[in-house]
C-alpha cells in the first residue's frame, strides 16, 4: 500500500478545512457598470426628502416675512386654508395616484373657483421615489400637466395651464439625459402662452432627479413680441420602469423658474409640470 507523504496529507487536510470553512470571505462582486451623473445642486430651489412621505421634494419660496402664518395653516394635517389663500393645484387623484402632489400657495381675492392669483407664496411638488430595477435600459416617455405663472413689468400675475402641456419628457436611461418640451396655449382660463424646449438635461437613473438650466419663450398676451428668458428647473421621475398593461409606472413631478429683461420687459415666471405614461392619459378630444 502506497503511503501519502506527511506534507502533503497536511496540505490536503488545510485545503478541505478551508472548503468547509463557514468565515471565508466572500468573492467580491462588481458594481453594475452605470455611468455617474451629476444633477447640479441649484440655489433656485429646495430639494430634499420628506419625513412623512419620503417623497422627492422640490420647493420654490416666494413668501413675504408676513406670510409665515398663513403658510404655517397649510401645514397642519388638517388644513383650514385661510380666508383669501388657496393651494391653486388638484390633480387628477385616477392618473397620479398619490404618486404625485403638486401644492401651489397662493393669495386669490375672492372665493370663486376661477378666480384669478394675484400673488404667489410658494410652490411644491413631491414625487414618490424611484424603484431600482436591474436592467432597465432605453427611453421612457412621459406626458402630462404643466402650470405657469407670469408677470411682465409688474403687471398682473398671468397665468397659463395644459392638461396636454407637458408635451414630452424623454428619459434615456442608458445615456443619463432627459430631453423636455413644455407649453402653454391662450384658450378658456390659460391666458399667457409660453415653451420650453431643451435637451440633454443630466438625469439621474438612481436617484430620479434631473435638471438643469432653460429657456422660456413668453408671448406677450396683448402684444407681437416673443420674450426669451433663462432660467432653471429641477424635477423627479419616480414609481417603477416596468411594464404591466402597455404602460411603464413612471411618474414626474418638478418646478422652473426664470426671470430677466428682453426687449425693454423685465419678464417673470415659475412653473411646475408632472406626467405619467402617456397610455395612462385618457385620449385628447
Amino acid at each position: 500500500m502506497n503511503k501519502i507523504p506527511f506534507f502533503r496529507l497536511a496540505v490536503v487536510l488545510l485545503f478541505a478545512t478551508a472548503c468547509s470553512s463557514s468565515t471565508a470571505p466572500a468573492p467580491d462582486v462588481a458594481e453594475p457598470d452605470e455611468p455617474a451623473v451629476n444633477v447640479p445642486d441649484d440655489p433656485a430651489f429646495e430639494v430634499y426628502l420628506t419625513d412623512a412621505t419620503r417623497a422627492n421634494r422640490v420647493r420654490v419660496n416666494r413668501s413675504q416675512p408676513g406670510d409665515a402664518e398663513i403658510l404655517a395653516q397649510f401645514e397642519d394635517t388638517n388644513p383650514d386654508s385661510p380666508d383669501g389663500y388657496r393651494s391653486l393645484i388638484a390633480l387628477n387623484d385616477q392618473i397620479y395616484a398619490n404618486n404625485v402632489v403638486i401644492e401651489v400657495i397662493a393669495e386669490v381675492p375672492g372665493t370663486a373657483p376661477d378666480a384669478s392669483a394675484t400673488r404667489l407664496l410658494r410652490l411644491t411638488t413631491d414625487q414618490a421615489p424611484l424603484e431600482q430595477m436591474a436592467g432597465a435600459t432605453g427611453l421612457y416617455y412621459l406626458r402630462g400637466d404643466n402650470f405657469v405663472w407670469v408677470t411682465i413689468d409688474d403687471g398682473p400675475l398671468l397665468s397659463g395651464s395644459d392638461s396636454r402641456g407637458l408635451v414630452d419628457l424623454v428619459l434615456d436611461f442608458d445615456a443619463g439625459t432627459a430631453d423636455l418640451n413644455l407649453r402653454t396655449g391662450q384658450a378658456g382660463a390659460s391666458v399667457v402662452r409660453t415653451e420650453i424646449v431643451v435637451a440633454g438635461l443630466p438625469f439621474d437613473k438612481r436617484s430620479g432627479a434631473f435638471g438643469g438650466p432653460i429657456t422660456v419663450d413668453v408671448h406677450n398676451p396683448v402684444g407681437p413680441e416673443i420674450y426669451k428668458v433663462n432660467g432653471t428647473l429641477r424635477g423627479n421621475v419616480g414609481g417603477t420602469p416596468a411594464y404591466a398593461n402597455s404602460q411603464h409606472g413612471l411618474s414626474t413631478a418638478g418646478l422652473y423658474t426664470a426671470s430677466g429683461t428682453d426687449q425693454g420687459a423685465v419678464v417673470k415666471i415659475d412653473g411646475a409640470f408632472a406626467g405619467v405614461d402617456p397610455n395612462a392619459l385618457a385620449p385628447t378630444p
